[in-house]
């Protein structure tokens, strides 16, 4: 296991000391002591922060079945806890062998020395350019690769079909229609609209497609596109086709409301198709490309695998591998949800029905969140000012504003 993890890197990359001052974990990240990363090659640990646990479960039982003698030991951790637990774990040594990762995080974790550089290995597997490549460029860091795609989505306008009806509208398709559209669906106890904005980077994550979609990023946070985009997210939720609540949910939480009959129209993505099939099964719904502004923008999501450096590499390398043999990456992204990563994969059956169709003809607009090392920073100042401006603590100029200030020097010379 690599130990040029420095006292300094660790803090910098959970945003401080507090996370990890006073406990027995950051005396041993301060410390360097010696790994506890197994490298027994009849062991692969693996770590991912899945909600759904059945398809990972059935996926790693096939696995244990068809390769007997590795045996994979999963642990699930909270997504919010994530990152925190692997830098802590990077100063114990007590890392898995392979994890699953929020793909805009790898290239800190590239940075940071705890990632296994895989450049090789891929360039022998000959297969890399078979993938989405904005998802191939998120694991890849100073022209090396440190990981691969699990799965890959984005989002897209989901509505109740027959609220639309009832209210005889059509689906909105620009940001005037989808207004209109939020506030003439907003009746209690239903809001016309929803979308999750909580306190990290899933609320960034929900909010670029419309910065994009207003011709604006994240280079240009104080510039009139950014304020526009965020001022809409604002009036939403200023005349209640929003609820406040949107501050505080994930985006599962929004499925659910939606699923209840409690939010008329939402953002998401289609990893909450099967959960809607099964915890709403009467509820008629339909999926559309996001309603532009100036463009027509979505936001690329999903996760790596990442395998960490110095443990069983070989043993996360068979399995890394094994788990992306088309018949059975189809098989666990039709489980979750998730689109086709692979272009040899794109045409099967599992995507021919017509909500699929709508995701992956908006995967073709969706862009990376690809701002470097930096990112989670980044993210942690543009989900203040996200929070600032919809909770109403600070004008939406202000707000973006100083995000603007804090995001400058961390974005990539």
């Amino acid at each position: 296991m690599n130990r040029n993890i420095s006292r300094r890197s660790l803090l910098r990359a959970v945003g401080g000391g507090a996370a990890l001052a006073g406990t027995a974990a950051f005396a041993a990240a301060c410390g360097g002591g010696e790994s506890a990363t197994s490298a027994d090659p009849k062991v692969v640990r693996w770590w991912d922060y899945t909600t759904d646990q059945a398809p990972v479960d059935n996926m790693l039982k096939k696995f244990m079945a068809e390769n007997p003698d590795i045996k994979v030991e999963r642990r699930s951790i909270p997504y919010d806890d994530t990152k925190r637990i692997l830098l802590q774990s990077a100063g114990q040594g007590s890392l898995p062998d392979i994890v699953v990762v929020n793909n805009p995080d790898h290239q800190q974790f590239a940075e940071l020395g705890i990632a296994e550089d895989i450049t090789d290995r891929l360039k022998t597997w000959r297969q890399t350019d078979l993938y989405v490549q904005a998802a191939v460029q998120s694991a890849t860091w100073n022209g090396r690769n440190y990981g691969l795609p699990q799965q890959v989505n984005c989002l897209a306008l989901w509505y109740n079909t027959e609220a639309l009806e009832q209210a005889k509208l059509e689906v909105p398709t620009d940001w005037a229609s989808l207004r209109a559209a939020a506030k003439a669906l907003t009746k209690s106890p239903r809001y016309g609209m929803a979308y999750s904005a909580p306190n990290n980077q899933s609320a960034v994550y929900q909010w670029l497609p419309t910065l994009w979609q207003a011709g604006g990023d994240l280079t240009d946070l104080g510039g009139p596109a950014a304020n526009k985009a965020l001022q809409f997210w604002t009036d939403l939720m200023k005349d209640g086709s929003v609820s406040r609540e949107a501050l505080n949910w994930s985006q599962p939480d929004i499925g659910t409301e939606f699923g209840q009959q409690r939010a008329a129209m939402m953002i998401n993505g289609p990893f909450m198709v099967p959960t809607l099939k099964k915890d709403a099964p009467d509820l008629k719904w339909g999926v559309a490309q996001l309603p532009k502004d100036v463009a027509a923008a979505s936001c690329l999501g999903g996760e790596n695998y990442m395998i960490i450096k110095g443990g069983n590499v070989d043993g996360a390398w068979k399995l890394l591998e094994w788990t992306q043999k088309p018949e059975n990456l189809v098989e666990y992204l039709k489980a979750t949800g998730g689109l086709p990563s692979r272009s040899d994969i794109a045409g099967d059956a599992a995507w021919a029905d017509e909500v699929s169709q709508v995701f992956v003809e908006q995967l073709k607009v969706a862009r990376p969140r690809a701002y470097g090392t930096k990112y989670p920073e980044i993210a942690t100042a543009v989900t203040t000012a996200i929070q600032s401006a919809l909770s109403g603590t600070a004008p939406v100029d202000k707000a973006l504003s100083t995000a603007a200030t804090a995001v400058k020097p961390l974005l990539p010379k």
